[in-house]
């Protein structure tokens, strides 16, 4: 049988940061075999699971039926499509108590576990994906190594779970190798070793953490103040947390402009400082003009005051209008309006 130009069809397509591919398709080709041979052609991508990806209309949730074809399809010239894992189009806030983090131990950088499931992994084009992505380990040392989607924790009847998600790319939990697809309980204190290079985590529970901060009130000294993890604004060892809790100091960030208009109104809870404010926030994600780490804040036990510090971000921080200068510590107070670049203000609330 001859093939003929009508035949074929002509399309865009984006393979995660492969994009404005154009293919020629045949337009007797059937969904699931359009995967297997985007799988064949793109050797960084795990080959050994085909039912874990989908292709999708750009702007389209639903993915394309896998035994359609693309004349049955109706695909048109000016669509664009979108190869991509299987998505899931929800997350689980957590409740503020349900709260836990990562602390990658070479860097110290503490990662907060807000919803579930809570991903481990890098980001990809799909918003989809970077919604869920909760431990974005690209710019770590070794990061690249990790896969997009390496691994997710979530929470059942209050016990947290990791479970890994790349076939060929390991999760190790207390030095023990875990089988793909398969749930296991992780606790406070756990170790997790990521990818061929093991890059090295700390699983932290909120409630244990603050448990071990609190001193029974028999031991407090009546003549002298409790001690502080941090004698100063801003702590000299980036790797120390404190946490903190509802019932305690809970600050948090009210949205008042920013490029989503969805986002206006949302809130950011801060309940371990320091905190790390970029466009990998839920709150911020994806605002081109916010930097990854653009500011930091900080909490003085001592003096129960708040600051703000500028990190060198791109696009400048001010407070009530007035620009301040990377790396020194300004005191915040509640309901103070902080700008961060042209586009975005939030509303720094106690």
């Amino acid at each position: 049988m001859v093939m003929t130009m009508n035949d074929y069809l002509e399309v865009k397509i984006d393979v995660f940061e492969h994009t404005g591919q154009r293919v020629q398709l045949r337009r007797t080709l059937s969904v699931d075999t359009l995967i297997n041979e985007i799988l064949k052609e793109f050797d960084d991508i795990p080959t050994e699971s085909p039912e874990k990806y989908a292709v999708y209309l750009k702007g389209v949730d639903q993915p394309l039926t896998r035994n359609s074809t693309i004349a049955q399809l109706d695909i048109q010239p000016q669509d664009e499509l979108v190869f991509d894992y299987v998505r899931q189009t929800f997350r689980k806030m957590l409740e503020v108590h349900q709260y836990a983090f990562l602390r990658e131990e070479s860097t110290g950088k503490v990662y907060d576990i807000q919803w579930q499931p809570a991903v481990i992994g890098r980001p990809s084009t799909d918003v989809d994906h970077n919604i869920m992505l909760a431990v974005n380990v690209q710019l770590l040392p070794n990061g690249m190594t990790i896969s997009r989607r390496h691994a997710q924790i979530t929470l059942s009847e209050g016990h947290y779970f990791i479970e890994p998600l790349a076939e060929q790319n390991p999760v190790y939990l207390n030095g023990k190798e875990l089988a793909p697809l398969t749930r296991r309980e992780i606790k406070h204190g756990d170790k997790l070793l990521l990818g061929r290079n093991k890059i090295a985590m700390t699983f932290l529970a909120q409630a244990m953490q603050q448990s071990a901060l609190k001193e029974p009130k028999s031991q407090i000294p009546l003549q002298k103040p409790m001690p502080t993890p941090f004698p100063q604004p801003v702590s000299e060892k980036k790797d120390e947390t404190l946490f903190v809790s509802e019932e305690n100091i809970l600050s948090y960030l009210v949205v008042e402009k920013c490029t989503v208009s969805e986002r206006i109104g949302q809130r950011q809870d801060i309940v371990a400082y320091p905190f790390v404010l970029g466009r990998e926030t839920p709150i911020l994600l994806n605002e081109a003009e916010i930097s990854r780490r653009h500011a930091e804040f900080t909490f003085d036990p001592r003096t129960k005051k708040f600051y703000i510090t500028d990190l060198h971000s791109t696009n400048g921080v001010a407070i009530n209008a007035n620009y301040i200068q990377p790396d020194h510590p300004h005191e915040i107070s509640q309901g103070v309006h902080i700008q961060l670049g042209p586009s975005v203000v939030v509303r720094f609330e106690i």
